[in-house]
């Protein structure tokens, strides 16, 4: 009886220890499934991970677009019809693979005649009948359905076609072509795609810029740059002849702020091969000048592009009156620091000034960062009575800049090569 007494008891305590331990793991379960803490649960955490990798991994992947035969036909269609338009023109100025400028602009304004909006590939000239291309995007940006087209030339010889077709959704879908001539003249096809684009933008300043997809990096970048709105030919004059040959490498003439009184902040001896380079159409060869520049070879460079003394150039290019010459150091990997340069640089205004210079507002674009200004400066510029431009000061906007791009000279690191 006692025996049996304790089976039941010790049955009994089982049983509600039993009952006990689910009743607690209940709890605990319900705890973890509704905790509204700042962490939420293990479960919401992994999951939010892995949702957010997965939203990562799409966005650098291409969308693509199937495309059905009839808009393949139409899209090549229309290039290779523009091609043909072109073919003149390219065929009796090609030489060696390249089209010369004044080609290039020619067949832009072939297209022109025809309706298009035909962009140059070299940015330096301006979209033709930007107009119905600019309407279309205030439309998209406004949250209406547009479509534009533009052709796109460049001296390589390469021919481009882009349909964007914008959606309520503020969605960018993008149909391009690229062909080329062949030998015998006949445009063959080398790229044909439809995506949808992963973001798009149309900046105040008139640049159309869309990503392809997210970029992973600088090498794999897929940012698209088209400038829309036009500039004024006194701003791609100074742009193509007075900041883009300097642009900001290895030298500081638009890295730093002077003007004529403080000349000491510029290193001429790093300027001088930049200007010699535009002055001459070719590139200095640095081996002859493994002693330095001869003196009047340097300073007839350097009075070309500045209003100042021989006495100021010796002073300031530090010129070796027992050698004759002025320093110089070939830009190699140990004399220089590692710059974020920006793409290229543009001239978004002029301003004319009492005293008789003029000032331009230089915006250089990143296309890797996707931004239209990313490092921004102002150059002064004073009138030759031969039409020609000297350099009077540099202003360096520091509020409107993203990135003022490092500079140190040549002469500063020991045992410069």
């Amino acid at each position: 009886m006692k025996k049996r007494t304790s089976i039941i008891a010790a049955g009994v305590f089982l049983l509600i220890a039993g009952m006990l331990a689910w009743s607690l793991k209940s709890a605990h379960d319900n705890e973890r499934n509704n905790s509204d803490g700042d962490g939420g649960s293990i479960e919401s955490i992994a999951d939010g991970e892995a949702s957010e990798n997965q939203t990562e991994k799409e966005a650098y992947e291409l969308k693509i677009i199937e495309m059905d035969e009839q808009e393949k036909e139409e899209t090549l269609k229309k290039l290779f019809s523009f091609m043909e338009s072109c073919k003149n023109i390219y065929e009796s100025t090609i030489k060696e693979g390249n089209t010369d400028e004044d080609a290039l602009h020619g067949m832009i304004e072939v297209g022109a005649k025809k309706g298009l909006s035909v962009a140059c590939g070299n940015r330096d000239y301006n979209l033709s009948n930007y107009e119905q291309v600019d309407a279309a995007l205030r439309d998209a940006l406004s949250g209406k359905e547009a479509e534009a087209e533009i052709y796109q030339v460049n001296t390589v010889g390469v021919f481009r076609y882009y349909h964007l077709a914008f959606n309520k959704k503020n969605e960018l879908f993008v149909t391009s072509a690229s062909a080329v001539f062949t030998e015998e003249m006949k445009p063959a096809l080398s790229q044909l795609e439809k995506i949808l684009a992963y973001q798009w933008e149309y900046t105040p300043k008139g640049w159309l810029i869309w990503e392809k997809a997210l970029s992973r990096n600088q090498e794999m970048d897929m940012h698209i740059f088209c400038r829309i709105l036009p500039l004024d030919e006194q701003c791609r004059r100074i742009t193509q002849e007075y900041v883009v040959p300097v642009s900001y490498f290895c030298n500081n003439l638009f890295l730093t702020d002077w003007d004529m009184s403080s000349l000491e902040k510029l290193e001429f001896n790093d300027l001088f091969e930049f200007l010699y380079a535009e002055e001459y159409g070719k590139r200095l060869e640095n081996e002859a000048y493994g002693d330095g520049i001869p003196k009047q070879e340097f300073e007839s460079v350097i009075g070309q592009y500045f209003d100042i003394s021989v006495d100021d150039i010796e002073q300031y290019g530090r010129y070796d009156s027992a050698k004759g010459s002025y320093p110089f150091h070939a830009i190699g990997i140990r004399n220089r620091v590692q710059q974020l340069q920006p793409s290229f640089p543009e001239v978004v205004r002029c301003t004319e000034n009492e005293d008789g210079t003029v000032t331009a507002y230089v915006e250089a674009v990143s296309i890797e960062e996707g931004m239209d200004c990313y490092y921004a400066h102002e150059v002064t510029l004073g009138r030759r009575e031969d039409g020609r431009y000297v350099y009077v000061g540099n202003r360096v906007d520091r509020e409107r800049s993203y990135c003022i791009p490092a500079y140190r000279a040549r002469r500063e690191f020991e045992g410069a090569e």
